[in-house]
């Protein structure tokens, strides 16, 4: 703890920054985001884009439960070890919603760098993937929500899958968003 009660981050905040900003300047790495094939094994993997029609659920400012934002996809950022568990053994994982920004048109050349540079600390860019709409997209950390393993089988499709850089940036935005300094005196 610093001098002025700030509890620091648990990573090297500069180096996760250069590093987050060496995955993300790559001027193709929209085009390889994402896996062309594969998607039927595993069934379903942390990094995976989802259409999962649903409402987000959330606690209100009056301490009740309410179901917010209609939302179309999902990221999922359970691991994916626990989707190989049995479901009565691991019956829970975690997906965050996806948030539909717009076409390219509609967002602006100025945004889209900025969203390209993996700047926001609650939120993770989300780029059109093969066969889906040309919209670009935020998920939204923040508004973790659990989700029963059996939805993603019963009730949910994978629509994209992250090849392996893109994985490696989602993590390193999930630590960069959960282990960062807590701000309690800002």
């Amino acid at each position: 703890m610093d001098e002025e009660g700030r509890w620091p981050p648990i990573y090297n905040f500069e180096q996760l920054a250069e590093y987050i900003d060496e995955l993300a300047r790559d001027d193709a790495f929209d085009a390889r985001f994402y896996v062309l094939t594969g998607l039927a094994e595993p069934e379903v993997c942390q990094g995976d884009i989802v259409h999962l029609p649903a409402p987000v659920p959330a606690i209100a400012d009056d301490g009740k439960p309410i179901l917010t934002d209609d939302v179309d996809h999902w990221l999922v950022v359970g691991n994916t070890c626990d989707f190989d568990r049995p479901v009565d053994e691991v019956s829970w994982t975690q997906a965050v919603p996806i948030f539909d920004l717009g076409s390219e048109a509609e967002l602006g050349s100025a945004k889209l760098a900025e969203l390209r540079r993996y700047s926001a600390y609650r939120g993770f860019y989300v780029p059109p993937w093969h066969g889906g709409d040309d919209h670009h997209r935020l998920a939204d950390f923040t508004r973790i929500v659990p989700v029963h393993k059996l939805a993603f089988r019963e009730a949910a499709t994978v629509v994209a899958r992250m090849q392996l850089q893109a994985w490696v940036l989602l993590h390193s935005c999930l630590v960069r968003f959960l282990a960062r300094d807590d701000g309690r005196h800002d």
